[in-house]
């Protein structure tokens, strides 16, 4: 399994996949995540990669909140899966509206 935050993370966002391997992406990823959309698992997450700069959190377990993030909302794409990645994005766990 590669739902690991020493590694990269791919997420499929916009028809394309990309890959997620510091905070700092995962922040700029997370700035353009639909308002509408932004729920309690995004402000955990948007509050967890923003602890990393003040020291409160790791940026270890900042990435481990943004998988779960990606794993939540459905745009998380496994390693395994990359090279025959569909253009369209898995189902999010929670529809919108019911978060």
């Amino acid at each position: 399994m590669d739902r690991q935050p020493n590694r990269p993370v791919h997420v499929m966002f916009e028809d394309r996949v990309e890959e997620i391997a510091t905070v700092d992406r995962a922040l700029n990823f997370l700035r353009r995540w639909p308002e509408d959309r932004r729920g309690h698992v995004y402000q955990c997450t948007w509050n967890a990669c923003n602890a990393v700069s003040i020291g409160r959190v790791s940026e270890f377990d900042a990435m481990r909140t943004f998988i779960g993030f990606a794993e939540v909302t459905g745009i998380y794409v496994r390693a395994e899966d990359l090279p025959f990645v569909a253009a369209k994005p898995r189902e999010p766990l929670f529809k919108k509206g019911h978060r």
